[in-house]
C-alpha cells in the first residue's frame, strides 16, 4: 500500500500540487467488485482546499487514472455503520449516499480518522460522523482539539511533504561550495553544525544588544494594552447606550403602531357617531311639531307633515351591525316611538272632534233647498278633509289599528249625517205633495221626485246603503 501510495503522489497529486494524506482500497456495496482507491488530499497553495479523489486503475495499462473528486465541505456525514464490531463498510454522505466496502477493517479506520482530523482542523466540526468509534477517535486526538490544529496531528497528516523550489536551490548552492558533502556527509553535517553555532551565537548577542529597545517596545505594549483596556470599556460604555436607544426606539415604534390603531379606531368611531348623528337626529322643530303642533290651521298641518315624515324616516334608518346595542341608540328609539304614540293620538283625537262636528254640521238643512228639492252638497267638508291626507297616509305606514279605528269613525258619522238628510228630505218631499191640488202641478212634481229618488239611490249604493 507504501508502494501504491507514493506511485499516486508522484503521477496524479503533485502535478495538480496536492498531497495525499490517506488512501484506502475500496469498491462500491452490493456491486461486482471493481477495485478502485478513495485518497484524501489537500492542496499545497493557500487557501487550502481538502478533497476526497475517486482513482481507478487504467484497464489498459498500469497507471492510475483520476476518475471523480469531491469537497470535503460537500460531506455532511460519515456513517461506519458499526462502531462495536469489525465492519468493513462506510457510507459517505454527499449530494447523494455513496456506499463503499473497504478491503480491510484497518483501512476504513485509517481512512476515517483521517477525515475526521481534517474536519477538525480545516472544516471546524462541520461533517458529523456516525457509528464511529469513540475509541478511534480519542486515538486520533490524544491531546485534545488544539493539539489537532497546532500540534501532533500535523506530523501525521504531513508524513508526506515536497521541498519547495527555493529549498532545493539552497540545498543545491551550499552542496556546490561544499564539494566534499556527497563524499564526506558526516564532514559536511559538522561544519553545518558549526555554522549553526556560530547563527546561535550572533542572534544572542543580537537580542543582548537589543534589550533596551525590547524593554521600550515591552512598553509600548503595555501602554497599546491599556489603551485596548480603556477602548474596550469606552466601546462596552457605547454599546450598553445604543441598547438603551435600541429599546427606547422599539418602546417609541410600538407607541407609533398603538397610535395609529388608535387614530384608525377613532376615524371609524367617528364615521358611526356622524352617521347616527345625521339619520337618527331629529330636530327640536320637528319634536315641538309633533307634541304640540297646531292641526286645525293650515301652517300647523304643514309642520306636522314635515315632522311626521322626519320621524318616519329616522325610525326606518336601515341600522349598521352592532349599532342596536348602542345606549343612545336605544334612548333613540324609545323617543321616536313615544313621539309617534303620542302624535298618532293627537292626531286621532283632533280627526275624532272633525269627525264629530262634521257629523253634527245643521249649516245645511234641506229647508234652504226646498224649492229645488235636492240633497244638500258637501264639499267643504271635504276639502277641509284634504289637508290631512298625507297625515292620514302616515298614520296607516305607522298606526294601522289606530288607521282603522278613525276610518270607522268617519263612516259612522257620515252615515248618521246623510241619514238625518235623507230622513228630512222625504219629510219634506211628504208635505208638498199633500199641499199640491192640481194635477198636472202633481205631475210635474212626480217627475222631480222620480228623479230625486234615482239619485238618492245613487248616493246610498256610494255609501253602502239600503232604502
Amino acid at each position: 500500500m507504501t508502494a501504491i501510495k507514493h506511485a499516486l503522489q508522484r503521477d496524479i497529486f503533485t502535478p495538480n500540487d496536492e498531497r495525499l494524506l490517506s488512501i484506502v482500497n475500496v469498491c462500491k456495496a452490493g456491486k461486482k467488485k471493481k477495485n478502485c482507491f478513495l485518497c484524501a488530499t489537500v492542496t499545497t497553495e493557500r487557501p487550502v482546499q481538502v478533497r476526497v479523489v475517486k482513482v481507478k486503475k487504467s484497464d489498459k495499462g498500469d497507471f492510475y487514472k483520476r476518475q471523480m473528486a469531491w469537497e470535503l465541505r460537500d460531506l455532511a456525514e460519515v456513517d461506519a455503520k458499526d462502531a462495536s464490531k469489525e465492519n468493513p463498510e462506510f457510507d459517505l454522505h454527499f449530494e447523494k449516499v455513496y456506499r463503499w466496502v473497504a478491503s480491510s477493517t484497518a483501512e476504513k479506520n485509517s481512512f476515517i480518522s483521517c477525515i475526521w482530523k481534517l474536519n477538525q482542523r480545516y472544516l471546524r466540526k462541520k461533517v458529523e460522523f456516525v457509528n464511529v468509534s469513540s475509541q478511534l477517535l480519542e486515538e486520533s486526538v490524544p491531546s485534545g482539539e488544539s493539539q489537532s490544529v497546532a500540534g501532533g496531528d500535523e506530523d501525521a497528516l504531513d508524513d508526506y511533504q515536497e521541498l519547495n523550489a527555493r529549498e532545493e536551490q539552497d540545498i543545491e548552492g551550499m552542496m556546490e561550495v561544499c564539494e566534499y558533502a556527497i563524499s564526506n556527509a558526516e564532514a559536511f553535517a559538522e561544519k553545518l553544525s558549526k555554522e549553526l553555532q556560530v547563527l546561535d551565537g550572533a542572534n544572542i548577542h543580537s537580542i543582548m544588544a537589543s534589550e533596551k529597545q525590547v524593554n521600550i517596545l515591552m512598553q509600548l505594549l503595555d501602554e497599546a494594552l491599556s489603551e485596548v483596556d480603556t477602548i474596550e470599556g469606552k466601546m462596552s460604555s457605547y454599546e450598553e447606550m445604543l441598547q438603551s436607544v435600541k429599546e427606547q426606539m422599539d418602546q417609541i415604534s410600538q407607541s407609533n403602531r398603538l397610535i395609529q390603531i388608535s387614530n384608525n379606531n377613532n376615524g371609524k368611531l367617528l364615521d358611526e357617531i356622524q352617521f347616527l348623528v345625521n339619520y337618527m337626529d331629529l330636530s327640536k322643530g320637528h319634536i315641538r311639531a309633533l307634541q304640540e303642533g297646531d292641526l286645525s290651521s293650515s301652517k300647523g298641518i304643514e309642520a306636522c307633515i314635515n315632522a311626521s315624515e322626519a320621524l318616519l324616516q329616522c325610525m326606518n334608518v336601515p341600522l349598521r351591525p352592532g349599532h342596536e346595542k348602542l345606549m343612545s341608540v336605544k334612548q333613540q328609539q324609545h323617543l321616536f316611538t313615544e313621539l309617534r304614540d303620542t302624535f298618532s293620538r293627537r292626531l286621532t283625537n283632533h280627526l275624532n272632534n272633525v269627525f264629530v262636528h262634521q257629523g253634527h254640521d245643521q249649516s245645511s238643512v234641506l229647508s234652504q233647498h226646498m224649492a229645488e228639492l235636492t240633497l244638500p252638497k258637501h264639499s267643504p267638508l271635504h276639502r277641509d278633509l284634504l289637508h290631512y291626507a298625507k297625515l292620514m297616509e302616515w298614520l296607516k305606514n305607522t298606526q294601522r289599528e289606530k288607521y282603522e279605528g278613525l276610518s270607522r269613525t268617519y263612516v259612522d258619522y257620515m252615515t248618521r249625517l246623510y241619514e238625518r238628510e235623507i230622513k228630512d228630505f222625504f219629510e219634506v218631499a211628504k208635505i208638498k205633495m199633500a199641499g199640491t191640488a192640481k194635477e198636472g202641478k202633481g205631475n210635474k212634481f212626480g217627475k222631480t221626485l222620480s228623479g230625486f229618488f234615482l239619485n238618492v239611490e245613487c248616493v246610498c249604493v256610494i255609501y253602502d246603503f239600503t232604502i
